[in-house]
């Protein structure tokens, strides 16, 4: 008689992806902000299913997340003052918005968490640095294929995988948590402040 799967075999890492990859395909006439917001509601669900079955090490040290941060900002500073115009143009439109708080809080305060507790958190653990990376890089273009060109979607997956080793590097040295504070740090210097600093200069001019 065969045994049969425990709860937990339907709770590993790519199994957990393959889900959320059924619900971007099956989104993909939504708008993109709400579609974005379900899509990490749907991480944000998958990684708390996760974490009722199998310990997730956060690893927050003050200190670690201080290098976490420093390393965001050394990486950051140099594309936001050579790229800031390109920047802000692709991330508005990747995003359907020019609202700097809106990209504020989606970036910072949902991507940053919710992505790399799951990427960083469940899926390296689990099944390796290289695979963390690959699953992260694909998720660009189930966020971004269905509402923009194919070129700026391949732009975010290539961007993304360079990311994904980054956060990977800083989670394997100092933790889960100084990786997501690396996140949010690169995310607010690319991502919201081209916005930020445009939308602040047609307030003054």
């Amino acid at each position: 008689m065969s045994k049969r799967p425990s709860a937990s075999a339907f709770l590993e890492p790519n199994l957990l992806f393959l889900i959320f990859a059924g619900v971007s395909l099956g989104t993909v006439l939504i708008a993109q902000p709400f579609r974005m917001a379900l899509l990490w509601l749907t991480l944000l669900i998958l990684s708390l299913l996760y974490r009722s079955r199998q310990p997730v090490d956060v690893g927050f040290d003050l200190a670690r997340v201080g290098r976490g941060a420093l390393l965001g900002l050394v990486i950051a500073v140099p594309l936001f003052a050579f790229l800031a115009g390109p920047l802000r143009a692709f991330v508005e439109r990747l995003y359907a918005t020019r609202d700097p708080m809106s990209l504020f809080y989606q970036i910072c305060f949902v991507a940053a968490p919710v992505e790399g507790y799951f990427f960083r958190g469940i899926v390296q653990p689990r099944m390796g640095s290289s695979a963390g990376i690959a699953l992260y890089a694909v998720t660009a273009l189930l966020f971004f294929l269905p509402h923009v060109p194919i070129l700026a979607s391949f732009i975010a997956f290539v961007a993304m995988g360079v990311l994904g080793i980054i956060y990977g590097y800083v989670r394997e040295h100092y933790g889960l948590a100084a990786s997501v504070a690396c996140h949010a740090v690169i995310g607010f210097i690319v991502q919201v402040l081209p916005s930020l600093v445009e939308t602040v200069r047609a307030m003054l001019a």
